[in-house]
């Protein structure tokens, strides 16, 4: 029997995940990344949590990390040395950590991606603003589930927004889209997607009570989809994609998506796959 610590709030993909891992046989404990604790005395490092060294476990799956990154990274690092199975596998090693990084990779895996500009004090972002076709929109860096996006119509609204620094923001070539679509990738596969629409006059789609439906994409969405998460380097990913004059854009690729809606729409339990993939990963070993 495994021993599984999946590390995240207690929601419904959680859940999901832990009775996935009973379900296949095994034991799973959820815990929470703020319950951790760190030592390090001389040179012993160790991370517990209720007296429980993480190490202990066999497989560990980061789930909910976002205002402790640095720390998991630490913690990711350390199981890998002590031969403890993750997930996501990058925290140990190479991870995205923003929106222009990810940028960067879709750029350099040949996959379409709205331009992006980043500037980081007023005089550059009056610079970057007088080069720019309008609208666009603003998006925190380190967003998620499109919290704090601002649709910027003319440059005066724009140059009004950038009035402060705002260094934790970016800009991207906005597209008069209608839907867009979320691809589930597992381990280099698709499990599933759907189709989601923006409602008359938003130009966001993950709005609460917005319509989607559950689709089977073509070859060369998904081609493209397990190409922007390898150019991540991600095991597991929500993939964001559009269609534009004939092409597919990649939105962004979500290291820890959320699946209610996912599951909602589709009947797929994403965390059936993502169980089953960490079971081989660990048997591997």
């Amino acid at each position: 029997m495994l021993k599984f610590a999946i590390i995240g709030p207690a929601t419904a993909n959680t859940k999901d995940l832990s009775e996935a891992v009973q379900l296949a046989g095994h034991h799973a404990t959820v815990l929470k990344f703020s319950e951790i604790i760190f030592e390090i005395v001389g040179d012993v490092f160790v991370a517990t949590r209720g007296g429980v060294d993480i190490c202990d476990f066999d497989v560990v799956i980061f789930r909910g990390y976002d205002r402790h990154i640095e720390e998991a990274q630490l913690l990711a690092e350390m199981l890998v040395e002590k031969n403890v199975t993750i997930i996501e596998q990058t925290l140990a090693g190479c991870y995205v950590s923003g929106k222009i990084q990810q940028a960067k990779r879709l750029f350099q895996g040949g996959i379409k991606h709205p331009k992006t500009f980043q500037a980081n004090n007023i005089e550059g972002w009056g610079n970057v603003l007088k080069e720019l076709s309008f609208p666009i929109l603003a998006k925190p860096i380190l967003g998620c589930k499109g919290r704090g996006i601002q649709k910027l119509v003319t440059l005066e609204e724009a140059q009004d927004f950038f009035s402060l620094s705002r260094p934790d923001y970016l800009v991207q070539q906005y597209f008069p889209i209608v839907s867009d679509f979320r691809v589930f990738v597992v381990c280099g596969k698709v499990v599933g997607s759907f189709k989601r629409f923006i409602n008359e006059g938003q130009y966001k789609s993950n709005i609460r009570g917005t319509r989607a439906e559950k689709i089977e994409i073509g070859e060369e969405m998904e081609k493209i989809s397990i190409k922007a998460t390898a150019a991540m380097g991600y095991e597991v990913a929500g993939v964001d994609l559009f269609e534009h004059d004939g092409d597919i854009y990649v939105i962004e690729v979500n290291v820890t998506p959320q699946w209610e809606k996912f599951k909602l729409v589709t009947g797929i339990n994403p965390a059936k796959h993502i169980i089953e993939y960490a079971i081989e990963k660990r048997s591997k070993k």
